[in-house]
């Protein structure tokens, strides 16, 4: 017998939150993000607060069988004139009586609600880990991506949902070809528009620049699909999430010298995958000195956001972060990097990778359905 019910209480919170643990406790692909982390998203969020969201669990025979997030982003839905519903956070065993009766829940939900489209996975915004994978099941997890069974999908289409957008993932090796391009790129745009590379000196100087970067994240992903602009309540938050794990010396940006602004910027950070694996979503006893071990002496490294100011977007500003980046890679001797999703339909950003070797061995998609 299959149950679903809305997550209200703490202990069902509880539920749900340590559900993708279980899931995927004997799957070395899925990497267990920190449980601390999770509970203060799922509490503490702004986006909780401003927007109608509903969270569901699904019980069978008693026990944690599959979950969901019924979500109505208000502010993506005024700035588009729409009414669309959101699914997020998405995760059940291979049932499909489970799986279509947390899908009949979240489009109940949006029907009563007036709307008229559900799409997803998505959530508060694009800094959330959105999407379905849907290639690429043989490679781990990164920290800046999703990871989730392949029946995911086969159960989605079989509901009737159908791709709106994908994002692609790159696996890249540093080559020769690439830095060399670089060091002439950076030259060319440095004496063409007067660029210069900068990286803060210390944690204390990159957290003061928070504010700086986050408001050039809302400029330069202001047109990609599904944006939705941080405010200041979700600024704070994100600053305190992302900023527990980016390092000043894995922060490249580009600045215009005479206006002293940052025109563009790349934040990386350490491969922790192993790492978390290792921890199992606890800091203590042993995940700190995991974490630490894999920040301090990385093997790899994860690309999180590029961003450029739109005016930019063609002047080649990412020139200029990237020759700083392979810099501090060969320092390391490091010389593979993964990429986040990139939208399939970003072409600027797919661009940069044709210098180097690079693999196109990930996917995740959006779906949607009209209701």
């Amino acid at each position: 017998m299959v149950q679903v019910y809305e997550v209200k209480q703490k202990k069902d919170l509880k539920k749900f939150i340590e559900l993708p643990y279980q899931l995927y406790r004997n799957d070395n692909n899925w990497i267990p993000p920190l449980k601390k982390s999770e509970w203060d998203f799922w509490t503490n969020h702004p986006g909780l607060h401003k927007n109608t969201v509903k969270l569901f669990l699904a019980e069978k025979n008693g026990r944690p069988a599959g979950r969901i997030v019924f979500l109505i982003n208000k502010k993506y839905n005024a700035l588009h004139n729409k009414k669309t519903a959101r699914f997020f956070a998405f995760e059940s065993i291979d049932d499909k009586e489970v799986i279509d009766k947390l899908f009949a829940r979240v489009e109940e939900e949006a029907r009563t609600y007036g709307m008229t489209h559900i799409h997803g996975p998505l959530g508060f915004n694009n800094l959330d880990h959105q999407g379905l994978q849907v290639e690429g099941f043989d490679w781990p997890r990164t920290m800046v991506s999703v990871y989730n069974f392949p029946y995911y999908k086969e159960h989605l289409e079989r509901l009737g949902y159908n791709k709106e957008i994908d994002w692609v993932e790159n696996r890249i090796k540093l080559n020769e070809n690439a830095i060399k391009r670089g060091e002439t790129g950076k030259k060319i745009v440095e004496k063409r528009y007067g660029l210069k590379a900068w990286q803060p000196r210390d944690k204390k100087a990159f957290e003061s620049i928070a504010r700086e970067i986050f408001d050039l994240y809302n400029e330069s992903y202001k047109n990609l699909p599904y944006m939705v602009p941080l405010d200041d309540d979700e600024i704070a938050f994100y600053k305190k999430s992302y900023f527990q794990v980016l390092l000043p010396q894995w922060a490249f940006f580009a600045r215009e010298p005479e206006q002293n602004r940052i025109v563009a910027f790349l934040l990386t950070m350490p491969a922790l995958g192993d790492a978390l694996r290792k921890a199992k979503g606890k800091l203590f006893p042993f995940g700190f000195y995991h974490i630490m071990k894999a920040l301090k002496n990385p093997k790899e490294i994860d690309v999180a956001i590029i961003g450029a100011r739109p005016e930019y977007d063609n002047k080649g500003a990412a020139v200029i972060v990237f020759e700083k980046f392979h810099a501090q890679m060969l320092q390391k001797g490091i010389d593979v990097f993964e990429t986040g999703g990139v939208f399939e339909t970003n072409k600027p950003v797919l661009a940069n990778w044709k210098n180097y070797d690079a693999i196109q061995h990930k996917r995740k998609r959006v779906y949607g359905k009209s209701l």
